[in-house]
Order: structure tokens, then sequence, then C-alpha cells
């Protein structure tokens, strides 16, 4: 790998884990969706640790932001990918005027695309 694209993917996991960390955890007391949530940041923070020691992964995560590719989630990657795209996928999405819609939903869908890279570049 070049020093190049070892630097930009070095850059772009720093970038996704501060999403991840700016994903906000909602108190249990006022929010119907806490465990769910919790769960999907949990993915998402397990999503990244596999991506740290896969370049190959975020360079076609790279290409999924640019619009390059939209290849399908594939869920014979392996089980945990599968649970963890399914949990993501049954989260309801905030809307409106949801106080916290920009951290939200660029984080969701950075975890999304990272999802997909991974189901499409780990080895099974």
């Amino acid at each position: 790998m070049s020093t190049a694209v070892a630097g930009s993917t070095s850059e772009l996991l720093a970038e996704l884990r501060r999403l991840c960390a700016r994903l906000p955890l909602p108190q249990p007391s006022w929010h119907p969706y806490v465990a769910q949530i919790a769960a999907c940041r949990n993915d998402f923070e397990q999503a990244l640790a596999l991506a740290a020691d896969a370049p190959p992964t975020l360079e076609l995560f790279a290409a999924l932001v640019d619009g390059d590719a939209e290849p399908a989630f594939d869920e014979a990657a392996s089980p945990a990918l599968t649970a963890a795209w399914s949990r993501l996928e049954a989260l309801p999405l905030p809307s409106g005027q949801h106080p916290y819609l920009d951290e939200i939903l660029p984080a969701l869908e950075a975890h999304r695309l990272l999802l997909v890279a991974l189901s499409q570049t780990i080895a099974r």
C-alpha cells in the first residue's frame, strides 16, 4: 500500500471514529429506542475496529461515499455483520425537528456504508 493511501485511510478512519463518537446516546428515561441506539453504536465501534485492520474496506467505503459504487450488503459475509446490519436497518430514523439530527443521520449513514464495505471485503 502506498504512503498516500495509508495516509488517506488513516484520516478516513479518524473521521469515522469522530462520527461514531458524536452519535448521541439518549437517556433511558425519556427515549424509547435507547437499547437499539446503544446496540447500533456498539456495532459501529466494532465495525471500526475491523476496518482499522482492513485498508481495502476503507478504500471501498471512500468509493461508496464518492458515489463510485453501491454494492448491496452481502448477508453471507458473516453472522456478526449480518446481525449488525439487521439492527441498523431496524432502527427508526429521526426526522423533522430532532435536536441531534445533524449528528445522527451522517453517523448512521457512515455506519451503513461501512457495513456494506465490510461485507464486501472481509474474508468469510
